[in-house]
């Protein structure tokens, strides 16, 4: 699961745990190409671009540890793999040039790319590959994101140019899931990944410095296109203030600003240019369905229908109501948000029947990256339909442990940032403990479909499905809203906090 710290108003850059419009204040749309602040001037390839994250990765070693901030600053910068999506979800090739599959799709047959090398000077080879991918589907794997892989049976190379994944089964999900971190190749025999990530990617790591940024520099014997500017800086700053003050005094040149009013701050200001994009962002208030009183439909549906959705958005400033785990940028989106409408008079009835009409008590542990100002919200909400909340505010490792490890709370706020991510309601063993065989069934026949439109209406059918169950509540999708100097081009405008392709940037002169 990958998660994104919500900071402020809606925060903007990411977390793993394994999330539309256009134009803005005072500014101009991105276009196609990427992130557009005035193209006056030429481009300067010596240039170095800072840009603004919020929360900074525990680790480095991609397979390793989990966080979206780790595939956010290496994938497709420093890492690479058979396959790369942009920040819209289309896949392309990336070290293969073309692949085929089986008429039973159960076997994929990977070409690989000629004259590719590592940034370490050694040269692509097919065992990296399968060195690679056999690391992420070993029995007692440990990559976080080995379910990613779960259908691949085998990885072999019949010679220097060809890969090949033998599958358990269909799997609609592969080109997608091989595009993020399960499917990074790494250079076979590599160590130490935590402090030298190594990959074939357009950028080299140049240095951490853990706490304050992480920079990367051009790799200029790269096999595509060459980085637009010699050196990018992922600089981490929580506070949204201070990462205003960042954008404005020159100090970042990209910022992740949430809050409204200071977003607005930027009105009619020629220096600077707001862009908005579309997230997979899904804020969800994850409800354990393994305690007493949640286990009961009536409870859950209770929760939903007595909290605002509306008027959340409004106090953050921005987002969308969804009515399920499924953001539009997903081909199986439906619009669901006529489930569970806002209904407190409802709730309190759904209250009573279920045996609670004197009231319910609940905890609310949350990780102290997301402001009190969301976690009051549902507490405020739900008091007035009659479930006292008790917010429980816990440092995100202890929450790591506590909540997503051992399942040890009653509710709690969660961004889940990664893209089609809703298999996770297939998971009995997820941290909210929902264990529906039809939701279960549904995946399952998504996965195996035998064409996209097959699997399109299984996956509409489990999306539909969760949001009849209660599965969880899903408070809001997030924008993607960014503050860029006038000069700075080509940054990703789409799913910032999963993926932040920087080769694209351009830095001009005014």
């Amino acid at each position: 699961m990958k998660i994104r710290s919500l900071t402020g108003a809606v925060a903007l850059a990411g977390m793993v745990l394994t999330a539309c419009g256009s134009g803005g204040s005072g500014g101009t749309a991105a276009n196609a190409a990427g992130g557009t602040a005035g193209a006056a001037g030429k481009a300067n390839p010596d240039a170095t671009v800072t840009i603004g994250l919020v929360l900074e990765p525990g680790s480095l070693d991609i397979t390793k540890a989990s966080g979206a901030a780790i595939g956010q600053v290496l994938l497709n910068n420093v890492y690479q793999g058979l396959l790369q999506r942009d920040d819209k979800g289309a896949v392309t090739p990336a070290l293969a040039t073309s692949y085929q599959v089986s008429h039973d799709g159960k076997t994929y047959t990977f070409t690989l790319r000629d004259n590719v090398t590592f940034q370490d000077g050694s040269p692509l080879r097919a065992a990296d590959v399968v060195a690679s991918l056999n690391k992420v589907i070993a029995p007692g794997s440990v990559n976080p994101n080995a379910s990613d892989l779960a259908s691949v049976a085998s990885v072999a190379a019949p010679d220097a140019k060809t890969v090949v994944l033998t599958l358990k089964d269909r799997d609609t999900n592969l080109t997608y899931r091989l595009t993020g971190a399960a499917g990074a190749v790494i250079r076979e025999g590599a160590t130490d990944l935590d402090s030298r990530p190594v990959g074939t990617g357009p950028f080299r790591f140049d240095s951490w410095r853990r706490g304050d940024s992480i920079t990367l520099v051009r790799n200029d014997q790269y096999w595509g296109t060459k980085a637009g500017v010699t050196k990018v800086v992922f600089r981490y700053i929580t506070d949204p203030n201070a990462q205003n003050n960042a954008v404005k005094t020159g100090q970042v040149d990209i910022g992740t600003i949430a809050e409204s009013e200071l977003v607005n701050s930027y009105q009619g200001n020629p220096n600077f240019v707001v862009v908005t994009g579309t997230s997979t962002d899904k804020f969800i208030l994850g409800v354990n369905h393994a305690r007493t009183p949640l286990s009961d439909a009536r409870v859950r549906h209770a929760i939903r229908q007595g909290i605002n959705k509306d008027g959340l958005i409004k106090i953050l400033g921005g987002g969308t109501r969804i009515g399920s785990s499924v953001p539009p940028l997903d081909p199986w989106y439906e619009d669901l948000t006529g489930i569970d409408r806002y209904d407190p008079a409802n709730a309190r009835k759904l209250l009573a029947d279920a045996g609670y009409a004197g009231g319910l008590n609940l905890t609310l542990t949350v990780a102290n990256i997301y402001p009190p100002s969301v976690s009051e919200y549902v507490r405020s909400q739900l008091q007035d339909v009659g479930i006292t909340v008790k917010i429980t505010s816990v440092e995100f490792p202890t929450w790591l442990t506590q909540v997503y490890k051992n399942a040890d709370y009653d509710l709690s706020i969660v961004d889940h940032a990664e893209p089609r991510d809703l298999g996770n309601y297939a998971k009995p063993g997820y941290y909210w403990r929902y264990d529906s065989p039809a939701a279960q069934q549904d995946y399952r026949a998504a996965v195996t479909a035998s064409s996209d439109a097959e699997r399109d209406q299984n996956l509409r059918k489990l999306a539909r499905q969760i949001s009849e169950d209660a599965a969880s509540d899903w408070l809001l999708l997030g924008p993607a809203r960014q503050v860029a100097r006038v000069g700075v081009t080509g940054f990703p405008t789409n799913n910032l906090s999963s993926l932040y392709d920087a080769s694209k940037i351009e830095a001009r002169k005014s």
